[in-house]
């Protein structure tokens, strides 16, 4: 299994089932015996009986070699100085002393609690609509459950997965002068070790699942809100409480709704005979798509507003939906077609364009007072001709006046 090199790795004597003062020929017994339980070939090539069996054997070539085992056992003592004293009597007598200083230590146990379910966290993107006025949501959530095909055993062939000599079955080990519990790296702590392995879970006894999990988004929103779905995260083991599934929250970027305060925005393209002549579009608001009237004689920048149709403020009522017009326009056209234009405008005259001739009457005010200007100016300066120094102030000004452009056809 993926984890066992995260485990207590035992050493070379407990990996061949055998005292730290065994003999060469006692390393040898033991290595044969447990090459006829872990050799590939009498396991069909498993993967997992062939790094056994490679552990196995590298500590008989280590051990089985005089110069090296000398070398191995300074090594071992450093790691563990009880591993070097080859009497039982001494691990029961620290056995002992350990249960001693247990029951002393001991402090009254709370009852145990029901065991709970792992939380999973998950983003979703919540459409503007939903985030807005509230509604129901959904988000795609990976689980890790128990595989039906070995009901979580991890095989569905027991019988082939001897018990571990290692730890003999007990799944931990005791390591060290203070007797601390370990688990098994041999066995993974499972008691047994796992040959043949479940095909769909490779022996993990879990499988990962996906399936589509609901949770309610209040009304409101925030940008970057987080939500809590409880009871539908993992399952716990043992009929436990099931863990939560949090959902991080992201609101969707509408194509063509933007928020603007509590009123939404939408530029509305026209034609130019739909801003002239009006029309029925489809338009879009947080309900779908809705038909909203333009009336005859539409301008760019013209906003039709819709209220009530908003995002949702605090008092429960909501802000105006604005569509603003864009009279669009060909990105290029033919000479006969900007013939037939110039003809239609020359037929419609100047004065039906409401908006062009006020521009022109206001332009027309400009330049006259402009004019005014450009003659107090001119009779200031013919006064000071006769000055030799005149002041810097008034030469930079007239300066400025002589070079400003006058619109063309409205000059004096």
């Amino acid at each position: 299994m993926r984890f066992i090199m995260a485990l207590y790795q035992p050493d070379h004597y407990r990996v061949l089932g055998v005292p730290v003062g065994a003999d060469a020929r006692r390393l040898k017994e033991a290595y044969h015996r447990l090459s006829r339980v872990y050799h590939p070939d009498l396991r069909g090539g498993s993967r997992l009986a062939t790094e056994r069996f490679q552990r196995i054997a590298a500590a008989y070539s280590e051990l089985s070699d005089a110069s090296l085992r000398e070398i191995y056992d300074r090594k071992l003592v450093l790691m563990d100085p009880l591993r070097m004293v080859d009497d039982p009597r001494a691990e029961r007598a620290l056995d002992r002393i350990d249960g001693i200083v247990g029951r002393l230590r001991r402090r009254p146990k709370a009852l145990p609690g029901r065991p709970r379910g792992r939380d999973l966290r998950v983003t979703c993107e919540v459409p503007l609509a939903v985030a807005a006025l509230g509604g129901s949501w959904h988000v795609m959530v990976d689980y890790e459950t128990t595989c039906a095909t070995c009901d979580g055993v991890g095989t569905v062939q027991p019988d082939r997965n001897p018990g571990c000599h290692v730890c003999m079955g007990e799944g931990h080990l005791k390591v060290g002068v203070r007797r601390q519990r370990q688990v098994c790296g041999f066995c993974g702590g499972r008691g047994e070790v796992l040959l043949a392995p479940c095909d769909t879970c490779d022996g993990s006894g879990r499988v990962q699942d996906r399936r589509e999990v609901a949770f309610n988004v209040p009304a409101r929103l925030g940008a970057a809100a987080t939500l809590r779905v409880r009871g539908a995260g993992e399952m716990a083991p043992r009929g436990g409480i099931p863990g939560d599934v949090i959902v991080a929250t992201h609101i969707a970027k509408h194509p063509l709704l933007e928020p603007r305060g509590d009123d939404l925005i939408c530029q509305l393209p026209l034609s130019w005979s739909e801003a002239t002549c009006g029309c029925t579009r489809d338009v879009p608001t947080l309900a779908g798509l809705q038909r909203l009237r333009v009336p005859a004689g539409s301008w760019s920048g013209r906003e039709l507003r819709v209220p009530q149709q908003g995002l949702l403020r605090r008092d429960q009522h909501r802000g105006d939906l604005r569509y603003v017009i864009m009279v669009d326009v060909p990105d290029a056209i033919s000479e006969a077609d900007g013939a037939a234009l110039r003809s239609l405008e020359s037929q419609l005259g100047m004065a039906r364009f409401a908006r062009r001739a006020r521009y022109e009457t206001q332009l027309d005010a400009v330049a006259a007072a402009d004019r005014h200007d450009r003659a107090g100016e001119r009779v200031r300066v013919a006064g000071r001709e006769g000055d030799d120094s005149p002041p810097a102030e008034a030469a930079d000004e007239a300066g400025r006046a002589d070079v400003s452009p006058m619109p063309k056809g409205r000059a004096s």
